[in-house]
Parts: C-alpha cells; structure tokens; sequence
C-alpha cells in the first residue's frame, strides 16, 4: 500500500485528470443553519461542505454592489458565488435540490448567481424573502436549499424553486425543535416530508446518509452548545459509513486503527468535496462586521480554516488566485494522492499523520482568532489590522500546508518504487526513448 502511494505522489495530475473523469455524484453538498438558541454563545452558525465539478476554488472580495461582500467563488469567476457573508451580517450559502425542478424553460438567476445578488443587496433573512418573492414573478433557475443567518438572530432555510420557495425558520420550535435545520441534497417539500424528517421516512433518497449523520453529530453536541470549533472539527470532517456510525480512528470514531479504505460516497467530508465554510454570526446589537467566514479551501480532510472577514481591505494571497488559491490547491495534491477506486474512496495511510500535523496548527488559528475577536469587540480595531491578522492566520496554515507538502514527497523520494506494470509478452523487443 505505502510501495503504491510512492509512485501516486510522484504523479498527482494523472491522478486528478482521473479523478476529473470518473462518473462521480457531483454537486452534493451537505449544510446546516444553527439558531443562537443552539449554539453554546448565542451566535448562530452556518455551515457547508461543498462538493463540486469546480475543483479549483478562493476567496473573492465583492466590491462593487451596494454592500460590500466576501465569499467562496469558483477560481477565477467574480459571476457567482457558493457561500458567502456581507457587512450587514448577512450569510449565506446552499445545497444543490434537483427534486425541486419544474416543468419548461426558465429564465433568470441560478443558484450562484442569486447568491452573489443576495449577498450584494440583502441585509436581513426577511430581506432575502422579499427578494424571493419579487423573483417568484420575474423569474429564476434556482434549485436550492438556501441557508441564512442575519445580525439580528435571523436563521432560516429556504427550498427553493424557480418560481415558489418554502421558508423554514429554525428558530421556531414548531419547526425546529432542537434549533437547527439540516439539508443535504433533498427538499423535504419536493419529498413530501416532514419539517425534520427522520432516518425512518428518508428511504432510498439520494444523500439521506449525509442528512442523517449531520443530525447525528450536531444532537451529539446540542446539550453543551455548538460551536464553531465542533463543526470544522467534527461535522466538515465526518466520515462515517453508510450506516452512520464512524470510522474507528476518524474524528468522531472510537479510538483504533483506520480502515485501510474509506469509501466515501456517502460520508459527510468526501473525495469529491472541494471546499467547506462555517459561519459565525453576531448576537443583534453587536457590531455585524465580526460575523467570520471560517473557509476550508480544498477537502476539508486535507486542509485548514482560516478566518475571513467582510472589512479585509484584501484576501490573502494563499487564499486567493484566478487558477486555484495556493493553499487549496496543496490541498488538492494531498486528496489527489489519497484517493483510489477512479476517486471513489480514500486509502487512509497517510490520514493520521495529516491530521496530527494540521490540526495542532488548525487549535492554534482557532486560539488566536478567539482573543483577537474578543478584542476587536471591546476595542474595535482598523480594517488595516482586520486584514493584516486575516494575513497572518492564512501564513500560519499556509506554512503547515507547505510542510506536509514536504514531508509527502520526502517519503515518496525515500519509499521503494512499485514493480512495474506487466504486460502480454511481445515478438521484438520496443525501446523507447
């Protein structure tokens, strides 16, 4: 297995060009919206594990629109965007519903475009409704859960459709009783569901495994209050079987050795995740500009949260390039080395050594961005200093990234190389230059 991973660290593209053309269930993402009534401060949290064709991602300032924005783009695309937050407060993000389609042609918005819309306009949860309604008439291609948190304690999903939506409010206990609302890649309206459907009414629908297990850990967590650190650590990073019970050895299994392999066609953090962001909202009163978009760029297995915010005066150069930021992108060799089965499922060889080297990095950003936070709010602090800490965070997991990077081609230059390939004899010998 290490003799096989040695000749796959040596060519990582092919392994990608593979990967790019394996017959994969892409689009897949998994999310939540959390109430403050949830969470362990009062804040409420968003999350989402993106899973896409768009392997190459950043982080793009929004400037230009009437509120200044933040968010999580396709490499090189300004057009759309898949999460993001405002200088109101205002976040959001969603997950791919095709059963929410319509019959005919539509015209409009579609999912990332009326993102970035919203997060350029939109102020309030109950803002994002009215633009909801107002595009009801004239048209969009959304086939979306939306989730929102506000800085006035709005939190809400909204499955939407190219002509109708139907909003869920997770601080109602009517409708979520626990205080957060989770969504994979199903509508519950579509579906014919209840509000907070059980394991028991799912069936065979597509993506009901990562629903279930994202319910699983967040009620794990419920009594002591979620937090941001829980669901980077243990909800972005969940892998779980088919089942839902995790993988002895993961970050939320039992302690023991790893499987060899991992598949992950239904776990929550999956070969063909390609970014993930959590975000943390500000209690009504507080100053909306601390609302912090945590950003994994790249599999969330192979990666590391850096805080982002919407008064950066720039994004960090790890973070952002128009062909892939550069921590991302060492995040996509990492994966791309892992990964077996035409990128299916994951050899787990080399996980534990990877989280144990960037995840100590990963405490130490969360540490320091918790004292810095507490003391922009007693002290407010300069968009100058906002963004030269944003730097510094990015340079502490770019350095971690930088040296695992090392270390995996060290062992690949160290490692015997496999046997070659066989092949069916031949009737002269071929020499090839």
């Amino acid at each position: 297995m290490i003799a096989n991973r040695a000749w796959l660290l040596r060519i990582p593209i092919l392994l990608l060009l593979i990967w790019n053309s394996a017959p994969l269930p892409l689009n897949a993402c998994t999310t939540a919206v959390i109430s403050g009534k949830a969470t362990a401060d009062g804040r409420p949290l968003l999350w989402k594990n993106r899973d896409a064709p768009a392997l190459h991602n950043e982080v793009a300032l929004f400037t230009a629109g009437p509120l200044r924005a933040v968010a999580v783009v396709n490499a090189g695309n300004r057009k759309s965007a898949w999460m993001g937050m405002n200088e109101a407060g205002f976040c959001l993000e969603n997950s791919l519903s095709k059963d929410l389609k319509t019959t005919g042609k539509k015209t409009g918005m579609g999912n990332g475009g009326f993102i970035k819309h919203a997060l350029e306009t939109c102020e309030t949860v109950d803002d994002f409704r009215k633009l909801l309604d107002k595009t009801n008439k004239t048209g969009r291609r959304t086939i979306s859960n939306f989730g929102v948190i506000d800085a006035q304690g709005g939190a809400a999903l909204f499955e939407t459709g190219p002509d109708s939506y139907t909003m869920f409010d997770a601080n109602d206990p009517a409708v979520a009783p626990n205080g957060y609302i989770v969504r994979s890649n199903f509508a519950t309206t579509a579906q014919g569901l209840p509000a907070l459907p059980e394991q028991r009414h799912l069936g065979k629908i597509y993506s009901a495994e990562r629903y279930s297990q994202a319910c699983s850990r967040l009620e794990l967590r419920r009594p002591q209050g979620i937090t941001v650190d829980y669901l980077l650590r243990n909800l972005t990073r969940d892998l779980s079987s088919k089942q839902g019970t995790p993988w002895p050895g993961t970050v939320n299994g039992e302690k023991g050795t790893l499987p060899e392999i991992i598949p992950t066609a239904n776990t929550i953090s999956r070969s063909t995740t390609v970014s993930a962001a959590v975000f943390q909202g500000v209690k009504p009163g507080e100053n909306p500009h601390l609302a912090t978009m945590w950003t994994i760029l790249g599999n969330p297995s192979f990666s590391l949260a850096v805080p982002c915010w919407v008064d950066m005066q720039e994004v960090a150069d790890p973070l952002t390039d128009q062909k892939g930021a550069e921590l991302g992108e060492i995040a996509l060799s990492l994966r791309a080395w892992c990964i077996v089965n035409d990128g299916k499922d994951v050899d787990t060889d080399a996980l534990p050594g990877i989280w144990t080297d960037l995840w100590k990095t990963e405490d130490q950003i969360l540490k320091l961005t918790h004292s810095f936070q507490q003391a922009r709010q007693e002290h407010g602090y300069s968009s100058g200093a906002v963004t030269r800490f944003h730097q510094k965070m990015a340079a502490l997991a770019m350095q971690a990234m930088q040296q695992e990077l090392r270390e995996m081609k060290q062992a690949a230059i160290n490692l015997p190389a496999p046997p070659p390939p066989q092949f069916a004899p031949v009737k002269k010998t071929i020499v090839i230059p």
